[in-house]
């Protein structure tokens, strides 16, 4: 939690990391060693070089099927996950090199149309099992190279994101939960299009109605005067004013105030009982001051811009202890402001998105809620349409909902901090809508 920027801080990221044991997977033709094996697949695969997932080029048989490096890979991430996937569309997408990244439940149920077979992913002990297997194999066809030990192994190079539901825009994409510290992982950074590479042709783009032109900009005009206002001078702008996990809790009330005044410029909101005007304030608060640190946070200095200066992110540490809190915070920060850059239009859509959430604690016309949130996805999806076209737009929309689905678990592990808080040091504000009385 914090303020001005500064936060309290599938599935959230752990390390995607390839490793060597990711090489070795299940023989699919009679137990024998790997000398044995393959020149027979060699031969069966002459003329079966495509994957029967997304067409690229494929090298052999994975888990029962030819298929590409990469889908054998996103098979081996997903086939065994409980949590089924959801395909954002109407489970009709096109499955290619291009977009084999933009559906992940499409994506996984081609590869067991396609007949991958899930039994055969190995587990840890197997993988050491079989590694060690080859690497003797190995040694004994040439036994006068060097030692077992110093035989290099090429690593898989996965091309994929690993829940794979972003487009071809994420260097990686770790699976959840959050895993390793921040300083182990790699870069996990949004690239965009390159600009010469956007469409010329105006077709290629949706052109927003009068109607959503004229709601867009009502919307970002009141996120830019309440939310994404720098703050006046305040305790919040100084690095030592944040000792203790009530700092951030306190700190965190002009977020919540100008939070305020924000929905009192939406007409929808207006719309909402004054039950459910709380208690959807109240469920969004955590995930408003998640959204509105990674606005102020700059990825080149890992700190947050407040009037008075930059303050590091490692204030998360020492106010509350928690590593994990600060690792996973500057990560999500570090993702968003990544992809939206510094685009209000997409943070005051985001922001709309969180505050109209029909799985809000304690609302009571949730289908009416749901309705107004689908208003926002919707405009959401035009408006990256209109900016990026109908070829790479729906990489950015995936991505914005990503980071959506992203603020549910970050802001759950963020009560953490409300745990170390005594109510007597919080003030009444943060009290009441954290539910802290």
């Amino acid at each position: 939690m914090a303020s001005s920027g500064l936060v309290s801080d599938d599935e959230m990221f752990a390390s995607s990391s390839t490793t060597i044991n990711d090489l070795f997977e299940r023989p699919t033709t009679s137990e024998c060693d790997d000398a044995v094996c393959l020149p027979r697949r060699k031969m069966k695969l002459k003329d079966e070089k495509l994957c029967g997932v997304c067409g690229d080029k494929a090298l052999g048989y994975n888990f029962n099927a030819i298929t590409c490096e990469s889908c054998k890979a996103f098979f081996r991430r997903n086939a065994l996950k409980d949590k089924t996937m959801v395909c954002l569309f109407e489970n009709k997408c096109v499955v290619d090199i291009r977009t084999r990244r933009f559906c992940p439940a499409c994506r996984i149920k081609k590869c067991f149309h396609i007949g991958m077979n899930r039994d055969m992913i190995l587990d840890d002990s197997e993988r050491k099992k079989r590694m060690s297997k080859v690497i003797e194999n190995r040694a004994k066809r040439e036994p006068t190279s060097t030692s077992s030990s110093e035989i290099h192994i090429k690593t898989e190079i996965d091309t994929d994101d690993s829940m794979s539901c972003e487009g071809n825009t994420e260097l990686i994409r770790p699976p959840t939960p959050y895993g390793k510290s921040h300083g182990d992982k790699p870069e996990i950074l949004f690239k965009h299009i390159p600009k010469h590479l956007l469409p010329a042709n105006k077709s290629m783009y949706y052109t927003l109605s009068l109607e959503e032109s004229s709601l867009l900009k009502d919307l970002t005009h009141a996120y830019q005067e309440t939310l994404a206002a720098m703050p006046e001078m305040g305790p919040y702008s100084e690095e030592k004013k944040y000792n203790r996990a009530a700092d951030l809790v306190n700190h965190s009330e002009i977020c919540v105030r100008k939070m305020i005044l924000f929905v009192k410029y939406l007409a929808d909101f207006k719309l909402l009982s004054q039950d459910d005007q709380i208690a959807a304030l109240k469920a969004s608060v955590m995930k408003t001051v998640l959204l509105r640190s990674a606005l102020f946070y700059i990825i080149e200095k890992d700190a947050w811009i407040t009037p008075k200066g930059e303050i590091p992110s490692s204030i998360l540490k020492k106010s509350t202890g928690f590593v994990s809190v600060h690792n996973n915070h500057v990560y999500y920060c570090r993702r968003v402001k990544s992809m939206a850059q510094d685009d209000l239009h997409i943070y005051s859509l985001l922001q709309a998105l969180i505050l109209f959430d029909p799985a809000g604690l304690n609302l009571t016309s949730r289908e009416y809620v749901s309705t107004i949130q689908d208003k926002y996805l919707i405009l959401l999806k035009h408006y990256m349409e209109s900016k990026f076209s109908y070829d790479y737009s729906r990489e950015y929309y995936v991505s914005a909902l990503d980071r959506l689905s992203d603020l549910r678990v970050l802001s759950e592990e963020h009560a953490k901090i409300l745990l170390q808080v005594n109510p007597v040091d919080v003030e009444p504000l943060m009290l009441e809508v954290l539910n802290l009385k």
